[in-house]
């Protein structure tokens, strides 16, 4: 009967399963990894002397496809991070949402009406932080 103590390759054998055994540990992760960027976009609106309201952002790379979304119940700025494992060269926001008047406290039926605007931002195809200005108009 074959035994492995009795083999004088048995340093060599033990040696290559552990090898593969390592190579199989490491390869996978590696393998599965993409080039991914990482993006934080900074998303304030303008639509001076009036009140803003659920505004909705929506995030598409150069190719139309959407990569974000976002939501501003109150008009304020918001932050969107978008990650993608396809290069992006640059990103366009477009905002739909709500306006009222200035005195919309002191109105007993205020008047609202639909606001919406576009704005494009190029970008670095390795990510990074940027800011985006939306003008709105009804």
């Amino acid at each position: 009967m074959f035994r492995l103590d009795d083999c004088p390759l048995r340093s060599l054998v033990v040696g290559l399963i552990l090898s593969f055994v390592v190579l199989g540990c490491c390869s996978p992760p590696a393998m599965g990894q993409g080039v991914t960027g990482g993006y934080a976009l900074s998303v304030s609106f303008l639509y001076p002397l009036h009140f803003l309201y659920n505004l909705q952002v929506t995030i598409r790379d150069q190719t139309g496809r959407v990569v974000g979304l976002g939501f501003s119940p109150d008009g304020q700025m918001i932050i969107i991070p978008v990650r993608t494992e396809s290069p992006i060269i640059w990103l366009s926001a477009s905002v739909l949402g709500y306006a009222s008047g200035p005195l919309t406290n002191w109105v007993a039926s205020p008047r609202f009406w639909v606001v919406g605007g576009t704005s494009v931002v190029p970008v670095e195809v390795i990510g990074g932080d940027y800011w985006i200005t939306i003008i709105l108009h009804a």
